[in-house]
């Protein structure tokens, strides 16, 4: 069993490899920091990553305002993945996006989506046990005047944590795959349906 502290280290590098691949991809589509100086424009694009916890904000004028994070948490020895998304544009249906959320991780904990014998046989619940209760695993921070922030608390399971820690990319694809990117899916549909 690997000590706490390389767990934690190896986690922490493949969600920031994970969210500077992500705003690498989405760079030429929006003004970044650098290229908001030599424009003279705000920004459109910005990354930010401080010790475990790692983020993306996207804004456009009074269009778009959002921020994704993707951040490891222990908490007594238990290792978490927490996913979070923050809005400030108005007219979005917050209670809607949660139901969807959760109707979305009610069917999808269930899947065994890997080929490689040594993960064939395990569900993403088995691996990462994530039951979308709200106040359980689904937290709403909901500020005046702030962005409201939806944050996913994802387990990672301790019977499982060495194995996955020793297959980087199972690691890698279960990060992004299950914690993150049905987040900004689900986030971006909502989106585009509000009033």
């Amino acid at each position: 069993m690997a000590p706490l502290e390389q767990k934690k280290q190896l986690l922490n590098d493949t969600i920031r490899t994970i969210m500077e691949d992500w705003y690498e991809r989405c760079k030429p589509h929006y003004v970044t920091v650098e290229e908001s100086r030599q424009l003279g424009v705000e920004p459109e694009l910005k990354h930010f990553s401080e010790d475990s916890s790692h983020r993306i904000k996207f804004g456009r004028a009074d269009d778009l305002d959002v921020t994704y994070g993707l951040n490891l948490l222990e908490e007594e020895g238990q290792l978490f993945i927490v996913s979070s998304v923050n809005n400030k544009t108005a007219g979005f249906d917050l209670d809607a996006f949660i139901d969807r959320l959760k109707t979305y991780y009610w069917r999808a904990r269930n899947e065994k989506p890997w080929t490689r014998p040594a993960f064939d046989r395990y569900t993403y619940e088995d691996v990462m046990p994530f039951e979308p209760h709200l106040g359980g695993t689904v937290f709403l921070d909901a500020r005046k005047s702030k962005a409201d922030i939806v944050r996913l608390h994802f387990l990672l399971n301790p019977d499982h944590e060495d194995q996955l820690l020793a297959e980087p990319e199972i690691l890698g694809d279960l990060l992004e795959n299950y914690c993150l990117s049905p987040l900004r899916r689900i986030f971006a549909e909502a989106y585009r349906k509000k009033t």
